[in-house]
Formats: structure tokens, C-alpha cells, sequence
């Protein structure tokens, strides 16, 4: 799980300054960031104690979350940020270095990145920890928790767990027992190959002589085993299941789904999503 977070100082020279950071831990990392542990950044040295102010999750890999943490410290020269960000007024009298380094322009030029074209639809959820007077226009595909450092622990946690293709308590109350162990879909178990209405519409499909018929079986054996989950509930598809059941309803003409909608919990997620944790039950 990766994070793109943001700190404050608390530093009355440097009061209100900011860094934003990328990591795999939050917590550990800005007590790096207070000399508590060694590392941290040479930057946040100097301008000692940080407190952390707001973090970011769920991105679906690392690159993403990196590509989010580069936008968001260099907004000028950000595709995804620089025609909105111009545009956003600096108050008389101030400094205009200080400004672009403070708490509200980075909370404003936060607003304008996670509302832009690539990550308005992921499903990122937004802990937090300090009092923000910047009230955020996000759309309802992203989740914003007010936390202490206690209750962030808490809900990392519960995100780690549901990461390693398990149901959380919460969910498992919500939903019948049988989704942790068989698709939906085809009613088969989870961990044996599925047979699939597309793949029954191929082998009937006289338009396919028997050397591509044998040639598209071997491909449907090894990916059918593929295992899926719901971002949002945690219920579990066949790969190819989930994703012709999309691609069929909607008449998509595409080898995969852009996103798709939980026949449980009524949801849509990007694919990438989806496949972000996938399982290979074959190995």
C-alpha cells in the first residue's frame, strides 16, 4: 500500500510550511521526519517539529503514487494542475515563495489534482488529521476520514487485511457467507477454472476452425483461473467472469472492461482496481 501525505511546521520561523511526501509506512516516516528515528528527508530538517496534516491512500501501484506525489509539489509544471492552478489568487501582502509553500495553496492545488482528468475517477481515500479550514469539492468516488494517530493505525489495519484477499467483520455481517468461496457468476468455487458463457459462445462459434478453438482453450484455461476482487466489498469474481459480464452488458467492443460496476455491492470501480490484487490460483 503506498501514501502521498503532507506535513505542517510547527517551527515558529518556518510556521506553516509544508513537505509532502510518498511513502509505504506514514507514521514511521514523520517520526523520521522528527529525528524520533533515523531518515527523513534533509529538507524537514531544519524546519522541525512537522505535524502531519492530511494523507492520502488507495492508489492502485506505486508508479501512480508517485506520479500524484510529483503533480502535487510542482503544480506550475504539471500537466494535470498548471492551466487551474494560475488562475488562484495570492493574498495582498504576502510573500509569494512563502505562499506556494504554504498549508492552503498546497490544500487548493490538492483540490485541482485529485478533480483532474486521471484521478477524479480512483477511489482514493483521504485521512485527515488536522483541522482544515479549506473545505475540499471532491465527487463521491472519493472518502475523506477525520483521524487521530491512534485511529489511523486502526484503519490502515483494516485496509492491509482486506488487501490480502480477505473480508473484513464489517463486510462479512453485510454479505452472504458463500461470496468467500464461490463467483457469483458462473456458481462455481473460486479456485476452479470457471466455465464461462463466453467461453461456451466460442467452442459454438462455427466461425472458429479447431486450430483456433484449441489455441483460445489454452488461454481461457490459464486466465479463467485469475482471481478478482470488488475494491469497495471485497467480493470475489472470476477474472474473465466479472470482466466479459461488463463488457457484454454494456456492449463494449474492448478486450477489457474500463470500469466496472459489483453486482453485490452495487459499485463501480475503474478495472484497475479490480486487478490490482490479483490472484493466481494456479500457482
Amino acid at each position: 500500500m503506498y501514501f502521498c501525505y503532507i506535513l505542517r511546521s510547527l517551527n515558529e520561523k518556518y510556521k506553516n510550511e509544508t513537505y509532502i511526501g510518498f511513502t509505504d509506512d506514514p507514521l514511521h516516516r514523520i517520526r523520521q521526519h522528527n529525528g524520533l528515528i533515523k531518515g527523513g528527508a534533509k529538507f524537514t530538517k531544519r524546519k522541525r517539529p512537522w505535524k502531519i496534516v492530511l494523507v492520502i491512500s488507495n492508489f492502485p501501484n506505486k508508479i501512480i503514487a508517485l506520479k500524484f506525489e510529483w503533480a502535487w509539489q510542482n503544480p506550475f509544471k504539471s500537466t494535470l494542475t498548471s492551466k487551474e492552478i494560475i488562475n488562484i489568487e495570492i493574498p495582498v501582502r504576502k510573500n509569494k515563495k512563502k505562499y506556494f509553500n504554504s498549508l492552503e495553496f498546497k490544500l487548493k492545488a490538492l483540490n485541482i489534482l485529485i478533480n483532474s482528468k486521471i484521478f477524479e475517477k480512483i477511489y482514493l481515500n483521504i485521512f485527515i488529521f488536522d483541522d482544515i479550514k479549506e473545505i475540499m469539492q471532491l465527487n463521491d468516488t472519493k472518502i475523506i476520514t477525520k483521524v487521530t494517530e491512534e485511529t489511523f493505525k486502526e484503519e490502515i489495519t483494516k485496509k492491509i487485511f482486506n488487501e490480502n484477499n480477505n473480508i473484513s467483520f464489517e463486510t462479512t455481517d453485510l454479505l452472504p457467507n458463500e461470496i468467500s468461496d464461490k463467483c457469483i457468476l458462473c456458481e462455481d468455487d473460486i479456485n476452479i477454472i470457471s466455465k464461462s458463457k463466453f467461453k461456451n459462445k466460442k467452442n459454438d462459434d462455427s466461425s472458429f476452425n479447431s486450430e483456433s478453438q484449441n489455441e483460445n482453450n489454452e488461454d481461457e484455461n490459464i486466465n479463467d483461473e485469475y482471481i478478482v476482487n470488488c475494491p469497495k466489498c471485497f467480493s470475489k469474481f472470476h477474472m474473465f467472469c466479472i470482466a466479459n459480464s461488463t463488457l457484454d452488458k454494456y456492449n463494449e467492443f474492448a478486450l477489457i472492461p474500463k470500469d466496472t460496476k459489483c453486482i453485490i455491492c452495487d459499485k463501480t470501480s475503474l478495472w484497475s482496481e479490480w486487478t490490482k490484487n490479483l490472484t493466481d490460483y494456479n500457482k
